[in-house]
């Protein structure tokens, strides 16, 4: 019995490689094949039929047939979709917290303060332009004195005696002195000092007459004048005589425009020299600094 194991082990072994051979044979080629293998194991002679006794050999385990790849059908290429317009949705900000406030203090609230209601400012008045008898002036170490505007009238020279009819046909008294505003008073003490009077506190007169007989007051003339100065008195006077028709002329400028139209005379310079040449032997100032009144007497 334990020679014939082996014998069975190797006919068993055979029968499973012709199996396995024809089971590849059938796969290469299944039809034709498999007829010539039928036929030519009905050819070989029979052999005796022996009952397979069990062993222990193992059966070989049967190859596991590779697998083949399957062709994969080509994927269609894929064709873009057309771009469509599409509106841009605008991002919504995104509402961030609020820090929550400390707790500080708040300020002590002032109340408003009203503005003032609107007031009209009033504009400053010029003060009223006057005819002064006299100003003063500055000597300057020598101390400060006056410039008197006065009259050849024996009943007293600080009263005009000087008369005059316009053309109105009413009599005047005829008044004269200096102009109060500043620019003329600031003009009368500039010429005064122009003239350097010194080693006495000197004084000014301007004299006013109603009529003369000087060699050099001329038929033709407008306004005579004469200067006469007294060191003695360290005073200096301008003598002055102004002819009627002048006089005519200048208060009908007074009636008609005051001490401004006076000052717009054809005669007015002559006048403001007349009083200023005596002090100092220059041209007259361009400021009017001599007023006049006309006082009604009728």
């Amino acid at each position: 019995m334990s020679r014939r194991l082996p014998i069975i082990g190797i006919a068993l072994l055979v029968i499973v490689g012709l199996a396995v051979i024809v089971q590849l044979v059938g796969v290469a080629a299944p039809a034709r094949s498999s007829l010539t293998a039928r036929g030519e194991l009905a050819d070989l002679p029979a052999r005796p039929t022996r009952t397979a006794t069990p062993s222990a050999t193992p059966v070989p385990a049967t190859a596991t047939p590779t697998a083949t790849a399957t062709p994969v059908p080509p994927t269609p290429t894929p064709i873009p979709p057309t771009p469509t317009a599409t509106t841009t949705a605008t991002a919504t900000p995104t509402a961030t917290d609020t820090p929550t406030p400390t707790n500080t203090p708040s300020p002590t609230a002032i109340p408003p303060t009203r503005p003032p209601a609107p007031t009209n400012t009033p504009v400053p008045t010029e003060a009223p332009v006057t005819v002064l008898s006299a100003v003063e002036i500055n000597n300057g170490e020598w101390g400060t004195n006056y410039i008197y505007a006065r009259y050849d009238n024996p009943e007293g020279d600080e009263v005009s005696d000087v008369r005059v009819k316009a053309s109105d046909g009413h009599t005047y008294k005829v008044e004269f002195g200096f102009l109060s505003r500043s620019q003329s008073l600031a003009q009368i003490q500039a010429y005064w000092s122009y003239a350097q009077r010194g080693s006495a506190n000197w004084k000014g007169f301007v004299r006013l007459y109603d009529s003369v007989n000087w060699i050099s007051c001329s038929a033709d003339a407008n306004v005579c004048y004469e200067k006469h100065e007294d060191s003695a008195q360290a005073a200096i006077t301008s003598r002055v005589h102004i002819k009627s028709h002048v006089l005519v002329s200048l208060a009908n400028d007074y009636l008609a425009g005051g001490w401004q139209a006076v000052t717009r005379n054809a005669y007015y310079r002559e006048v403001q020299n007349a009083v200023f040449r005596p002090i100092i032997d220059i041209d007259p100032p361009a400021e009017p600094c001599i007023g006049f009144r006309f006082v009604r007497v009728d």
